[in-house]
């Protein structure tokens, strides 16, 4: 029957690879958009988690901003052991983030300061990979990095002094004048121009808070042990007011951002998949009515409804075989190719307030869901051909036979 099939398949040549053609490129579109929601949703996740929030975090859980922690653990001491002893942890480090003044001769502005200890924070963020002038910070030193939008708006240079101010441990205000040592470009609006990177001892001891940070986060080895190796460090602390939670907690909006993209791309597959029905369902029902009086002759001679009906399906079965086949090898060529050389999309503007993300997005492949959308389009090219099998199923031999 199969051989049959195939001979069948191909007696009209031109219409079955219009009809290859379409599931193969149709399969190629699907396999292309996924890689490119999914690539892209994990270079934001990268970039998010890479700037800025790390992978887990340890902080307060009265805070009122979960990503911008604004209260204190007086001893954070316990939540380090455990990040230190646990090995799905690659780096980790305690951090001050608190809302501040940045004063220099001729302007002050409103900042966010992030006091990092700078050994651990290379490896825990990749922030000093965007330095452009000078260096980054050292660990007992009284330096400061910042962007160069902020630096222009306070018209300093490199070497030059700063007077950061924020709210001391006793309620009055901390002040400590700290020297420009690096300067960094991210495209970021937000990390241009409205943060600054201090050393954590040197802001401890401005705030009249030795040993204490607002928050302590860490890097795994693998993001997707995040949520897990957050609960279990979670459940190992003491009971108090002190919680681990994972980045999935702190970017609620990446997660909005993923749910939204994944709405859309389902929205596509479903309009793509019913085209690809509709073209399996035209082309066999044109062959079933040029095909009509050859049908009556099997069945005059012996064949039987249900041979008919197999013979119909095993036709669209070879027909969704090789689309499918064309398909996997023209998306995984298209992945491949933006894989090694990038796609070029102006998402960097669109996210660039928020944090910094590049211009071209570098495809990686979702078997998972390029396996899955493969599956769908045979089952639909499958289910497109049944209800032309089961007409000529039902065809009389003597009606079918005068069929001209």
């Amino acid at each position: 029957m199969l051989r049959l099939a195939w001979r069948n398949v191909w007696r009209n040549r031109r219409r079955s690879l219009i009809n290859v053609a379409a599931m193969g490129f149709g399969l190629a579109a699907i396999m292309f958009g996924q890689s490119l929601i999914i690539s892209l949703q994990l270079q934001l996740i990268q970039k998010a988690t890479g700037s800025i929030t790390g992978h887990v975090r340890v902080q307060r859980s009265d805070v009122d901003e979960s990503k911008f922690p604004d209260k204190f653990m007086a001893d954070p001491e316990p939540a380090a052991k455990l990040f230190a002893e646990d090995r799905r942890i690659v780096a980790w480090g305690r951090r001050i983030q608190i809302t501040g003044l940045v004063s220099s001769p001729s302007a002050s502005l409103g900042a966010l300061i992030c006091a990092v200890e700078p050994e651990k924070e290379r490896i825990l963020t990749d922030m000093s990979s965007y330095i452009k002038e000078g260096a980054y910070l050292e660990p007992d030193g009284k330096g400061i990095v910042m962007g160069r939008k902020i630096a222009g708006r306070l018209d300093v240079r490199l070497g030059e002094k700063v007077v950061l101010m924020a709210q001391a441990a006793d309620g009055s205000m901390g002040a400590e004048a700290f020297r420009v040592v690096g300067l960094h470009e991210t495209g970021s609006e937000s990390f241009d121009g409205q943060i600054v990177w201090v050393p954590l001892k040197a802001m401890q001891e401005m705030l009249g808070r030795p040993g204490q940070a607002n928050q302590l986060a860490a890097r795994v080895v693998d993001i997707e042990q995040a949520e897990t190796v957050a609960g279990d460090i979670d459940a190992a602390l003491a009971p108090g007011n002190v919680r681990a939670i994972s980045w999935k907690a702190i970017d609620r909006e990446i997660i909005s951002i993923q749910a939204f993209q994944n709405g859309i791309l389902s929205i596509v597959l479903v309009i793509v998949f019913a085209i690809v029905a509709l073209g399996i369902l035209n082309t066999q029902l044109m062959s079933l009515f040029e095909r009509v009086r050859e049908f009556g002759v099997l069945m005059a001679i012996g064949a039987r409804p249900r041979w008919i009906v197999r013979l119909i399906l095993a036709e669209s079965f070879l027909l969704g075989l090789v689309g499918a086949a064309l398909g996997l090898a023209a998306g995984s060529a298209l992945i491949a190719y933006f894989g090694r050389c990038g796609l070029p999309l102006p998402v960097g503007k669109a996210f660039s307030y928020f944090l910094p993300f590049p211009s071209v997005i570098y495809m990686l492949p979702a078997w998972r869901l390029h396996a899955l959308a493969c599956l769908s389009v045979f089952v639909i090219t499958l289910l497109a051909s049944l209800p032309p099998a089961l007409r000529a199923g039902r065809l009389k031999p003597a009606e079918a036979l005068r069929h001209v």
